[in-house]
């Protein structure tokens, strides 16, 4: 007897974008199974990198942005709060300066996706993947 079909909720295709959209993160930045902490600047092994966001998930205007997401070690981004000051002068850096600024300004954007939308972003980004 077949399971009934999971309903497709907000929630579970956020998680799911939100792993694939990691990889996809991760798979940009790496060269040669190794990236650098925009924060600290170290280079570290994949296992030991997160996808860490300047302007936090919660902000969702923001969330799926990709200046907004860069690779980050373990240690900054889960114990040092982000670093949140490197992390922005490394945007500056990398993407032009007020690169940080603009991401603050536009975190505070109000983004409600739906379903849909997500869905989209998680084929989009699943494309991006295999496409490597």
């Amino acid at each position: 007897m077949k399971q009934p079909k999971k309903k497709e909720t907000l929630s579970t295709w956020k998680e799911k974008l939100d792993r694939i959209f990691s990889r996809y993160i991760k798979q940009r930045d790496m060269i040669n199974g190794k990236g650098q902490c925009i924060s600290c600047g170290d280079v570290f092994t994949i296992d030991q990198l997160d996808a860490g966001h300047f302007r936090s998930r919660k902000y969702m205007s923001t969330r799926y942005d990709e200046m907004n997401v860069q690779l980050q070690c373990r240690k900054c981004n889960r114990f040092n709060s982000g670093e949140a000051y490197q992390f922005g002068q490394a945007l500056d850096e990398k993407y032009g300066e007020g690169t940080a600024l603009k991401l603050i300004q536009k975190s505070y954007e109000i983004k409600k996706y739906t379903v849909d939308e997500l869905k989209s972003l998680y084929d989009y980004y699943k494309g991006k993947l295999n496409a490597d």
